[in-house]
């Protein structure tokens, strides 16, 4: 009973849960693949063939997950180098999009080891397809270094400023993933900036850097660098956070007054006290050291191990109990009168990772600002609109085109 409201509590760090059904019964399984297919409208996907991929998995069984989703990936890697010298450009940079794309999912469910050989294989041949990408591209692109490494991705055109959206991940996603956001904004003029912040991408995997919820000491230091690049109006610094960055985004535009808009989707105002809540009577003793045997013993079982051993690794945290004592500084209650620029908030009927706290991060802003709920009527259910993204940015945008015009 323990293990089962341990998982209910912490959902709301979870992006894996779902509330529609595509393929598999398993609601972590099915997710990831609705996460995918969801990136087909931007090139970074395709709904046959993520279905024949997942055809190829036994449920449940993150091995197969990864060796099906890793050697598609090898193939359309392979694919777009044969095009790249026959001189199909179109060809291979669709592919090679698409390729980065699988090779991120295959090592998803591989997280909780850092040294793990899924991880070590499948996200650097996720890096390096996105990057033999790039030039293929039919706007300007390129890579952002410095301690929060990322992507710049421009409209076709005149290298000016334009109004930029500068777009944290979520819990477990890669700067590589956001380019499946840029396509919508770079049609209306914004440049598009994706980064890895700390427990994210490349910070993780390769810097080894865990989460930290204080990002409001973190968003200053991209916006710093963000403006340097002569495409980017300093003036007009727009902040996206979805998913887990639905939290972090507040923290960040907390400490950041240069902000000409923060987007959120959903909005996420408490993490840790939400899911500390349905400990029980564990709950007191989330700080005592004596207690890591009694929290620990709940990774024996493999629902409570898969969600939470990755978190763990995330956070730099060895034990369960000191994961869940650290989430509880993953609340923006400290920080969120600190807000200054106007925000958009999102929640969805459906999503059943936020259940209702886009509206809590709303209530508590004081400055400008705007709430949308998607409905499932609209095609937009599930966690940060799931297979429709399009009506999230559609929203989300024409909103934007209003502050920065």
């Amino acid at each position: 009973m323990l293990a089962r409201l341990l998982v209910l509590g912490l959902i709301r760090a979870s992006s894996n849960l779902v509330s529609v059904r595509l393929y598999f019964d398993d609601d972590a399984f099915d997710g990831q693949l609705q996460r995918s297919i969801g990136k087909a409208d931007s090139g970074m996907a395709s709904v046959g063939e993520c279905l024949a991929i997942a055809a190829q998995i036994t449920p449940g069984d993150r091995d197969s997950w990864h060796r099906s989703w890793a050697a598609f990936g090898s193939r359309l890697a392979e694919q777009a180098s044969n095009a790249m010298q026959a001189g199909r450009v179109v060809s291979a940079r669709g592919a090679y999009l698409r390729a980065a794309e699988y090779f991120r999912q295959a090592f998803f469910f591989h997280r909780d080891n850092l040294d793990g050989t899924e991880l070590r294989s499948a996200y650097p041949a996720s890096v390096q397809a996105f990057r033999a990408a790039l030039p293929l591209l039919s706007h300007p692109a390129r890579v952002m270094s410095g301690t929060w490494p990322g992507y710049l991705f421009t409209p076709a055109g005149p290298a000016v400023p334009r109004p930029t959206i500068l777009h944290i991940g979520g819990y477990d996603g890669t700067a590589e993933e956001l380019y499946a956001s840029a396509g919508p904004a770079l049609e209306r003029g914004y440049a598009f900036a994706a980064v890895d912040g700390p427990g994210q991408g490349s910070v993780l995997y390769d810097q080894r850097v865990p989460m930290r919820p204080d990002w409001e000491h973190v968003v200053p230091e991209m916006v710093d660098s963000l403006i340097t690049e002569p495409e980017v109006d300093a003036e007009k610094v727009v902040l996206v956070g979805r998913s887990f960055g639905g939290f972090l985004a507040p923290r960040g535009a907390a400490g950041e007054p240069r902000l000409a808009a923060m987007i959120v989707d959903p909005g996420q105002y408490d993490l840790g006290t939400a899911a500390t809540a349905r400990l029980g009577d564990l709950a007191g003793r989330i700080n005592d050291p004596a207690a890591d045997e009694q929290f620990n013993a709940l990774l024996t079982l493999p629902a409570v191990q898969a969600l939470l051993a990755p978190r763990m690794v995330t956070h730099g945290t060895p034990s369960v109990r000191t994961y869940l004592a650290d989430m509880l500084g993953y609340t923006n209650a400290p920080t969120i009168a600190r807000v200054r620029c106007p925000s958009y908030v999102t929640d969805n009927e459906g999503d059943t990772v936020s259940t209702g706290q886009g509206r809590q991060l709303f209530d508590h802003l004081s400055h400008p600002k705007e709430f949308r709920l998607f409905t499932r009527a609209e095609g937009a259910e599930g966690h940060c609109e799931g297979m429709a993204p399009i009506v999230f940015w559609t929203a989300a945008l024409d909103w934007l085109d209003h502050i920065t015009s």
